[in-house]
């Protein structure tokens, strides 16, 4: 499911409008309004490091970036990252993928022309429903150095977009690929997601656009199965046509999105509670037996609430772990 939503978004920003979009209406800096955006260029996100290990970024664009100042222009580098579950560490994860790309162009001589490395923007695109709590800057994880030694400590900070948490009243009215994307992500209802479908199927008519409208039906109703995945979903090709469906017997796909919604939400309930049982027998083994060897942190968290409970009642007449949670190498 994740890799089919990745999938989904890399399918919709290897568009160029998109990109352009993205820019011009979520990274609000002076310097977008210096970007030749008809130089837009994909390429490739697979780099290779020292010890041959390959490292994959979700997409790369390069784009011209002219200097005000001196007249002269250079290569800005995109660096896209789509993630649809947190992650503590991203920014760690994006230090590694621009040392690995800024290694790979001075390999290939993609300096600029006075021979220095080109900037590059690092940007997450965040479709989870949970708030992206983590840190956008590096330095942020880090313990913090002694005076002194701070200088020498790596710094940077990507920017986030965290789509599902997007105020709502900047996104309505917005001519904007991207701000209808996470219209879209937002809708909680077939009502909502339907008037932004019409929206897109009235700015997107001209007839170079229509590999850019199959893409976005394809991820459309890559959504809509994400929504109400035991529902079937004809194949549709047209904006018109999944409009046309949403507006069909609409307290149907209502009660199918509601009864969806409390059905993932009963699950994620459940395993809230397992992870929540869990953790209290993992103290309390603690207390019983000491620090917890990895081998039985890992088999007290992948194991079910029935067996979680069984630990906890014969925890006080077990002498050692293992008699109580079984060999370490079982």
């Amino acid at each position: 499911m994740v890799q089919d939503h990745d999938a989904g978004y890399k399918l919709l920003f290897s568009n160029p409008d998109f990109v352009r979009d993205l820019l011009l209406g979520f990274v609000p800096q002076a310097w977008v309004g210096n970007v030749d955006f008809s130089t837009l260029e994909l390429l490739n996100g697979h780099y290779v490091s020292e010890d041959m290990q390959g490292r994959y970024e979700d997409m790369v664009w390069r784009l011209r970036l002219d200097d005000e100042v001196g007249g002269d222009w250079v290569y800005l580098y995109l660096l896209l990252e789509f993630q649809s579950t947190p992650d503590r560490f991203m920014a760690l994860r994006l230090l590694s993928y621009i040392g690995l790309f800024w290694q790979q162009l001075e390999k290939q001589g993609q300096l600029t022309s006075d021979g220095r490395l080109p900037p590059v923007l690092p940007l997450v695109l965040y479709s989870g429903r949970q708030r992206w709590k983590h840190a956008t800057r590096l330095r942020d994880l880090c313990y913090p150095a002694p005076e002194g030694l701070q200088a020498c400590q790596p710094d940077f900070r990507y920017l986030l977009l965290d789509e599902n948490h997007y105020p709502q009243n900047e996104l309505h009215g917005r001519r904007n690929l991207v701000a209808a994307l996470m219209r879209l992500e937002q809708a909680e209802t077939p009502q909502a997601m339907g008037e932004v479908i019409r929206d897109l199927h009235g700015w997107l008519r001209l007839d170079d656009q229509t590999p850019l409208r199959r893409n976005i039906v394809r991820w459309i109703i890559g959504l809509i199965r994400r929504r109400v995945p035991r529902h079937e979903i004809p194949p549709l090709n047209d904006l018109l046509e999944v409009s046309t469906m949403l507006a069909e017997r609409p307290e149907t796909w209502a009660d199918k999105w509601v009864q969806e919604g409390l059905q993932k939400g009963l699950e994620q309930g459940l395993e809230q509670g397992r992870k929540n049982q869990a953790a209290l027998l993992r103290r309390l083994l603690a207390g019983r037996f000491g620090p917890l060897p990895a081998w039985a942190v890992q088999r007290v968290e992948g194991a079910g609430v029935e067996q979680i409970g069984a630990w906890t009642e014969a925890l006080f007449h077990a002498r050692e772990l293992e008699a109580l949670l079984g060999r370490a190498d079982e």
